[in-house]
């Protein structure tokens, strides 16, 4: 990062961190479910310094705000986030949207008090951000935005937590602060990613399973369809409340016994489930059969007709999907070369694809772009070393995710020179992998 000096006070340290965004390249939405995700981190991702004021203020001034349409510098007092109740936080930041980015920040602040952290905080700060990674491109850069806060505020106040704790902390403020229903795989991803490994997270709520090691042989690239996306956005929300209507209905109707929707198997989803479930409910018959869900971040509408048993059966399937697909890319270790291990990269590719196909006629969600990408990758096919795509994330737009030998430059580029050609946009290539917040540590930089 380069400080900024006339950001900065001259007499006292700057505490930097780094956390990148990340590919989701099998299990996506079904975090929130319980499913077990597999994640890359990605090489782009938010640098963010904090430095100690002597008196309460807290300004924050992003870099890149400006050019994505927001305000660039927000300031606030500490006494004005302190014993404040999320609800009142969420309406703060929300009531302004070119200010609303300041809450992955600064609501970092609240939540390390109402959660116990901190008793008070001594002073307020100066905040600098800088990043490489687009907002709205499905590749988490809130989650990344949030981690870098969070790591660089605590190291700034002497404050020290485990890495878990702190993904679970910056998952509050998304949830709470900012109002995003997003699961925990984002933030687990940035701040304990390793360069060159997907990392396996069980989301009950959040468990590193292993680091996967990527062989020299193959990548994972994200291609940006250009088409902005987001967690908070009405379809992600209404495809989440319609898979927690269905586990509200199999947790009442019949007696299961099950904290998360995927310790249910696709087997006895069908043999015992799906047929009990609606296809279609208004919002209004099923809060007057069942009451509220049990999802603590989204609310059902009673005006809204929810696509129940296709959200239901989504991550049900996609964890199945997503623990064969980790088993396929770990046994890729036992090849020597790319040719010995196409058959075993196809099945995978495979599974990518059913993937995509979920997401968007289960799930209900995706869009035309990011259709386009996937089926212009199937059809480059592995001839042209091209083995599976699907859409990352949640919502609509935002990024695919695309396994594909090391040499595929030529047919990547093919697939952007296509997508261009058809729509006008022009997409962007994430390729690389980097260290997550834990591995980066904190960098002290004097700010004179």
């Amino acid at each position: 990062m380069k400080l900024r000096r006339e950001w900065f006070d001259s007499d006292e340290k700057v505490f930097v961190s780094r956390s990148p965004g990340r590919l989701d390249v099998m299990g996506g939405i079904a975090d929130y479910s319980g499913a077990n995700v597999f994640e890359m981190p990605l090489e782009n991702s938010v640098t963010v310094g904090c430095q100690r004021r002597r008196d309460d203020r807290l300004r924050v001034m992003s870099l890149n705000a400006e050019g994505e349409g927001f305000d660039p510098k927000v300031e606030l007092t500490i006494s004005d986030l302190i014993d404040k109740p999320y609800d009142r936080l969420h309406a703060f930041f929300s009531s302004n949207p070119r200010r609303r980015w300041a809450g992955y920040v600064l609501g970092a602040f609240p939540v390390l008090a109402f959660e116990g952290v901190v008793e008070r905080f001594p002073s307020g700060a100066n905040i600098l951000i800088d990043s490489t990674l687009p907002m709205g491109a499905g590749i988490s850069s809130s989650a990344a935005l949030e981690v870098a806060s969070m790591c660089s505020i605590l190291a700034c106040y002497g404050l020290k937590l485990d890495p878990m704790r702190i993904a679970a902390l910056c998952q509050i403020v998304e949830n709470r602060i900012v109002g995003a229903p997003c699961g925990i795989m984002d933030q687990i991803t940035s701040v304990m990613g390793r360069k060159n490994r997907l990392i396996s997270i069980l989301c009950r709520p959040g468990e590193v399973l292993e680091q996967v090691e990527i062989p020299d042989f193959i990548r994972f690239v994200g291609i940006n369809s250009r088409v902005k996306r987001s967690t908070a956005g009405e379809a992600y929300t209404r495809t989440r409340t319609a898979t927690f209507m269905g586990f509200t209905i199999m947790l009442r109707r019949f007696d299961l016994k099950a904290r998360y929707l995927c310790e249910v198997s696709p087997e006895e989803f069908r043999g015992r489930f799906a047929q009990a479930l609606p296809l279609r409910i208004k919002g209004e018959e099923f809060l007057r059969r069942y009451g509220d869900t049990l999802d603590a971040v989204t609310k059902v509408n009673p005006d809204e007709t929810y696509r129940v048993r296709s959200c239901t059966e989504h991550p049900i399937y996609e964890n199945r999907r997503v623990k064969r697909f980790v088993e396929l890319i770990k046994s890729l270790n036992r090849f020597d070369s790319l040719h010995e291990a196409i058959p075993t990269l196809k099945r995978a590719g495979s599974l990518m694809y059913g993937s995509h196909w979920s997401y968007k006629y289960r799930a209900g969600l995706g869009c035309r772009e990011t259709d386009m990408i996937v089926r212009f990758a199937r059809k480059l096919g592995v001839e042209m070393g091209i083995f599976g795509a699907k859409i990352t994330g949640g919502g609509g737009g935002g990024t695919v995710a695309v396994l594909c030998s090391s040499d595929s430059d030529w047919a990547l580029e093919e697939i952007c020179s296509r997508y261009r050609s058809a729509t006008g946009l022009k997409p962007d290539l994430f390729i690389g992998s980097s260290d997550g917040a834990a591995s980066y540590g904190i960098k002290v930089h004097p700010a004179g």
